[in-house]
């Protein structure tokens, strides 16, 4: 009985640390030279928008940089009370107000979009519309690389949508970017390379035109990552665009706090609810590539599966030993550890320098309180990240 639940412990911590672990190594390989894709066909950018006046000129100017002829920028300006609409009106793009104070958030905003980009008649031509958010500015041949693989692949693609950390930032908001990258960069190769599919994650997100206007949109923690899974369960592709760069910069320490708990917070949840339809449906369809998904959600926050994997450690050393169970989960770790720092060593050196890895205690410290208000204060509206001025 006492081995049993050895065991039970030493897997049950070690299969979503090795899921990660291997994740981290095959996002890690180089990029394999793929056929070079076509040109890009018409598309339009949708871009919602909430009192973005302190920094959307950025974003609308790299943008139209990138447009042709036949592409667009649709800015959908929701319930804004500053200058949001006029200056990205100013910049050249097309621009729609909304005003809906009982009904909030990026969700709306998207509907609003669609049902717009469906009635005006010179937004017929584009084939492929990409959303991206406000702050979020797509470096140079972002948007024509997702509406490409869109079209080459018939799929929706995301894009590697990245924070950024500001000058100055302490070094709790860079290990968070850190954390950011691995997620939303290397696990996303990695994933495609396992899978053949992977997630969305709110930016940098191309749709075929059909795909886009069946879209009905939400306003939970992650709706794009629950709209990316209601895809994947409904038989329609989702692809990864590693070379399509999107930033973000990373607000103040106690910003990214309230950003990083709304989002893993609602990953939680998400988890809960898809990973048991994902198994599912892989095994009553065959597609071990939605098993695949459903391990990937079920890889805890990096913090909480670290701290899990010292107490599994500290449990089966003193139940069991230096047996097999410690053996295996030593060598997980051993492999997560690895796997870790070459993500660091290949991708983050120039963002979290070496003397701010020695604050990663402080930051598992930082974050042990947002994963416990899961249990105690879980969030469950959304609310928007405050930018710093």
């Amino acid at each position: 009985m006492i081995e049993a639940g050895i065991w039970a412990v030493t897997l049950g911590i070690s299969v979503p640390a090795a899921m990660l672990a291997i994740e981290c190594a095959l996002g890690l390989l180089p990029r394999r030279n793929g056929r070079d894709m076509a040109a890009a066909p018409p598309f339009v950018v949708l871009m919602p928008a909430h009192d973005e006046a302190s920094g959307i000129a950025q974003v609308v100017a790299a943008v139209m940089v990138q447009l042709r002829a036949c592409d667009a920028l649709v800015v959908v300006a929701d319930n804004c009370t500053d200058g949001t609409a006029t200056i990205a009106r100013g910049l050249g793009a097309v621009v729609v107000e909304r005003t809906d104070p009982a009904e909030r958030g990026k969700g709306h905003a998207l509907e609003f979009g669609r049902d717009y980009l469906a009635s005006a008649p010179s937004l017929q031509g584009p084939r492929v519309v990409i959303v991206l958010d406000a702050d979020c500015v797509p470096e140079s041949g972002a948007l024509a690389s997702l509406a490409s693989l869109s079209q080459a692949r018939r799929a929706v693609v995301q894009g590697a949508y990245l924070m950024e950390p500001p000058p100055g930032a302490d070094a709790m908001v860079r290990v968070s970017c850190f954390a950011f990258l691995v997620k939303n960069l290397v696990r996303q190769s990695g994933l495609q390379r396992l899978a053949g599919m992977t997630l969305l994650q709110g930016s940098g997100m191309a749709f075929p035109r059909a795909t886009f206007e069946r879209m009905h949109w939400t306003s939970s923690l992650v709706e794009d990552l629950d709209m990316g899974l209601d895809l994947l369960l409904a038989g329609r592709r989702v692809v990864f665009a590693e070379t399509a760069r999107f930033t973000s910069a990373a607000s103040s320490r106690q910003a990214t706090a309230g950003q990083r708990r709304r989002w893993e917070h609602g990953m939680m949840q998400t988890a809960c609810r898809y990973a048991p339809r994902l198994l599912a449906a892989a095994l009553r369809r065959g597609r071990g590539g939605l098993a695949l998904v459903a391990l990937d959600l079920l890889v805890p926050p990096t913090v909480l599966l670290l701290l899990l994997l010292v107490l599994a450690t500290i449990l089966v050393a003193a139940a069991g030993g230096f047996g097999l169970p410690l053996q295996v989960l030593l060598g997980v770790e051993a492999c997560l550890g690895s796997a870790l720092l070459a993500a660091w060593w290949y991708h983050a050196r120039a963002m979290l320098p070496l003397a701010s890895l020695l604050r990663i205690p402080g930051y598992v410290i930082w974050k042990m309180p947002l994963l416990a208000q899961f249990v105690t204060r879980r969030e469950r509206v959304w609310l928007r990240t405050e930018r710093d001025p």
